[in-house]
């Protein structure tokens, strides 16, 4: 599959990168690695009424009854899932991110779950309160492969072509808008967590040697470090850098 070198989501990364990297003359590893986890997220609007998030899932998966009937459904406090009765937890581990803007969350739900069931994606879940669907990684797909999550992720994209994105940081961008991105989780962590504590960590050791470097110079030496593991270009999982 293509990978956006100088997409949106990348740009976007390097941004916040930046920042972080300006904060650590003040910060530690952990607000660091909470700042970068938090990129891209919107602030709801304080009179948003707490049940339009449970409103727009029901109406988005209503007309898709039938093809739901495989799946087992799930509700927690955040989280609204979906997962096939014979899928094994276990293994699903590559992700999909669908990440659009929140106006345009009721249309782009309901074009994923006609995509996910048609599909046969074994299992997703959608942000199920106010704070939910304002943060970037609002719907997260799960596959058993990379082949497939790359499959599921390039027919999204295709289909929410024409929606406005807001963009998962940190994640492989999948098309040309950023509303689909990729990641892989690891040893039973998530990927953008994952990653995310990596680059503030690598932050953090790059201001130490050297306290009175710029915020350019700590996030470049960082990103270098982290070079020979993660493409910290695209953030494309299972990629690397050239060297």
């Amino acid at each position: 599959m293509p990978v956006e070198t100088d997409g949106r989501l990348a740009r976007l990364t390097a941004r916040a990168v930046g920042r972080a990297a300006a904060l650590s003359a003040y910060a530690g590893p952990e607000a660091l690695a909470a700042f970068c986890y938090r990129a891209g997220a919107t602030a709801a609007h304080p009179r948003t009424d707490a049940r339009w998030a449970r409103v727009l899932v029901d109406r988005a998966t209503r007309s898709h009854r039938t093809a739901l009937a495989a799946y087992r459904r799930s509700r927690t406090e955040h989280w609204d899932g979906w997962t096939a009765h014979d899928a094994d937890p276990a293994v699903l581990v590559h992700k999909v991110y669908v990440s659009p803007t929140t106006p345009a969350v009721p249309v782009a739900l309901e074009r994923v779950v006609a995509v996910a069931t048609f599909l046969g994606v074994p299992s997703w879940k959608v942000g199920a309160d106010t704070a939910g669907l304002h943060r970037a990684d609002k719907v997260v797909l799960y596959l058993p492969s990379a082949q497939r999550a790359d499959a599921v992720a390039q027919a999204l994209a295709d289909e929410l072509a024409d929606l406005p994105a807001q963009g998962v940081l940190f994640s492989g961008q999948v098309g040309a808008s950023g509303i689909v991105s990729r990641g892989q989780d690891h040893d039973g962590q998530s990927w953008r967590a994952m990653v995310c504590r990596a680059v503030a960590l690598a932050l953090a050791d790059a201001r130490a040697a050297d306290q009175s470097a710029t915020s350019q110079r700590v996030a470049a030496d960082a990103l270098s470090s982290l070079a020979a593991d993660l493409d910290v270009v695209t953030w494309y999982p299972g990629a690397r850098v050239a060297a």
